[in-house]
């Protein structure tokens, strides 16, 4: 899977109320708010590579003759065109 975003680890930086995603010396984003909710956003952001990856080995992983797997291998692919293009 050939990919436009920003490699490496994405990680939380700064504190609440000001907290950021970082990728080494690299900003990604701001996230506004406060408490739970934007430490549950800054954890959904952060894992966002590493599921992209999962979901493109589900399709390396499964058959695609076996009908089955078909919604599941869909969803991937919607999930994967949807965070790529």
């Amino acid at each position: 899977m050939k990919t436009k975003h920003t490699k490496g680890k994405w990680e939380v930086g700064g504190q609440d109320p000001d907290i950021y995603i970082e990728s080494g010396l690299k900003t990604l984003c701001k996230l506004w708010g406060q408490g739970e909710e934007q430490e549950a956003n800054a954890k959904l952001i952060t894992a966002a590579p590493d599921l992209l990856e999962c979901l493109d080995y589900v399709l390396g992983s499964f058959s695609l003759e076996r009908t089955e797997n078909f919604d599941l291998l869909n969803k991937c692919k919607e999930a994967i065109k949807k965070a790529t293009e």
